[in-house]
């Protein structure tokens, strides 16, 4: 009964030593799978955070379409300017006086200027509580100062 009882200890010692090699076996190339899926993770994470990145800039960037500094520009660099954009947007800042009414003791501020070709500028306005949105036609004279006229606006509360 002795002899038995050893033969099945080590019985089930050589099983559970030849299921382990077998374990250990697949072992290796269930860890190379494994490696293989977590370098395919992280280049996809770092194509994601690519792309991302590329939209960020998409969407922050202001490009103006319906103004080419090089074409509708030209009247103005001929004058001397060197950014056409920015001497209109910071002329018309300057100008709150034709901002309509807003609330009274509100401030109206200009928020985004936006030039539309050589002749007008679209700009919205705000004092916090009015707002609203004009269109200007602006000519410069030849001291380089511009003038200003509103064709059209539109106030909302």
């Amino acid at each position: 009964m002795k002899h038995i009882s050893i033969l099945l200890i080590i019985g089930f010692l050589f099983l559970g030593c030849k299921n382990d090699a077998v374990k250990t076996n697949k072992l290796p190339n269930e860890t190379e799978q494994l490696n293989f899926k977590n370098d395919s993770l992280k280049r996809e994470i770092k194509l994601l955070k690519s792309l991302n990145d590329s939209l960020i800039k998409i969407s922050q960037d202001e490009k103006n379409y319906w103004f080419d500094p090089d074409f509708n520009g030209s009247h103005l660099t001929r004058q001397g300017i060197t950014n056409p954009e920015k001497f209109v947007e910071n002329a018309l800042q300057k100008r709150a006086d034709l901002i309509p009414e807003g609330v009274l003791g509100g401030t109206m501020n200009y928020g985004k200027i936006q030039l539309l070709g050589n002749r007008w500028v679209i700009a919205d306005y705000s004092d916090g509580h009015i707002q609203g949105r004009s269109i200007y036609e602006y000519r410069i004279n030849g001291k380089n100062e511009l003038a200003f006229k509103i064709m059209a606006s539109n106030d909302t509360e």
